[in-house]
């Protein structure tokens, strides 16, 4: 007797749909990037390194020996954010910010007078301006090893920490419709702060200081400022440091002052000057029987970014005078470096 089998049941082959199961699993987000664009810089800047000046929405590096032109262009960097409508932040953790010198590259801002006396007792105008004393006023009672606010002071300087939770306050005011601007965060300089722990234990442990800048900016420099470049992000967020740097002789390497964290993490890293010592040149000129420095030269060439790398002579901007300013332009149309003037 032949033994009845069971029906065959047909199995309908089941469609996979890539694009529903990325909607339906949170993968569908936006992976396009806003169109590249720029804060731009000197037409120096331009012309030695071919590229306008900071990319937005990336984390660019200043580096070098010191007297090398790298605040220059934090300078620079400030007047270009102005033009375009971004709003920078300075923090100035070394103490050396000049405001004639500002002026004179083309930060625009004005005085605010004292009615009673006359006396100039501020500075405001479109950017955000903090130094060490407004980092520690406003963090010191923080403590970071348990992330509480206290009631008393905890320590007297600043430190690396409280520079990332200043970038971090002011993103979160931008997420909470409280800050309505882009903004251009511009740091002088990496090593001049110590982290928490190295102040509280009063060590100055360098490895406690490179672990504290690689800790407190992780979030930043990985996350916040590259995913401001994503299309649909309401704003577009940049940062910039200066680090100095210094030359490990025993390895012949360069080393970075404050750690190698900001080494690995910017996209583009600029070179202020030589590689073993600082190779700046100081230029001269002679008005009224008097003689004048007016500029530096130095060398600048982009170690890291996503174009040819190029090495050329670059012309910074002269000192605080008004006869400098007058001097270069002469000297950058004649293309000389000493020449006798009388103004």
């Amino acid at each position: 007797m032949t033994k009845k089998t069971a029906p065959t049941k047909k199995i309908e082959k089941k469609i996979f749909d890539l694009k529903e199961f990325k909607k339906n699993n949170g993968f569908g987000n936006v992976v396009k990037e806003k169109e590249l664009s720029w804060i731009p810089l000197s037409d120096a800047f331009h012309d030695a390194l071919k590229i306008p000046g900071l990319a937005r929405g990336f984390f660019t590096s200043f580096r070098g020996f010191s007297n090398t032109g790298k605040s220059t262009a934090i300078y620079e960097a400030v007047v270009g954010a102005q033009k375009i409508g971004d709003l920078p932040v300075i923090i100035e953790t070394e103490g050396n910010w000049n405001w004639e010198h500002a002026r004179n590259i083309g930060v625009e801002y004005h005085e605010v007078v004292n009615e009673e006396t006359g006396e100039i007792i501020d500075y405001d105008g479109d950017f955000i301006f903090i130094n060490g004393d407004d980092l520690l006023n406003k963090y010191g009672n923080f403590d970071y090893s348990t992330g509480k606010e206290g009631t008393k002071r905890l320590r007297s300087e600043p430190i690396i920490e409280d520079v990332a939770r200043l970038m971090t306050e002011l993103m979160d005011m931008q997420d909470e419709g409280n800050l309505d601007r882009n903004l251009l965060f511009l740091w002088d300089s990496v090593g001049s702060l110590n982290g928490f722990k190295s102040v509280m234990s009063k060590s100055n442990n360098n490895q406690w200081n490179a672990g504290s800048m690689e800790t407190a900016f992780k979030s930043l420099v990985n996350h916040r400022i590259p995913a401001s470049r994503r299309e649909g992000k309401p704003y577009i967020n940049t940062f910039a440091v200066v680090q100095k740097i210094w030359l490990d002789n025993e390895n012949k390497v360069i080393k970075h002052k404050g750690g190698e964290a900001f080494y690995y993490s910017p996209r583009i890293i600029i070179h202020f000057g030589g590689t073993l010592s600082h190779s700046t040149e100081k230029l001269w000129a002679t008005s009224g029987g008097k003689r004048y420095q007016y500029a530096t030269k130095t060398k600048i060439k982009c170690d890291k970014n996503q174009s040819t790398e190029l090495k050329r002579l670059v012309w910074l901007y002269p000192l605080h005078t008004d006869i400098g300013i007058q001097i270069i332009w002469k000297c950058i149309k004649n293309k000389t470096e000493n020449i006798s003037l009388d103004i």
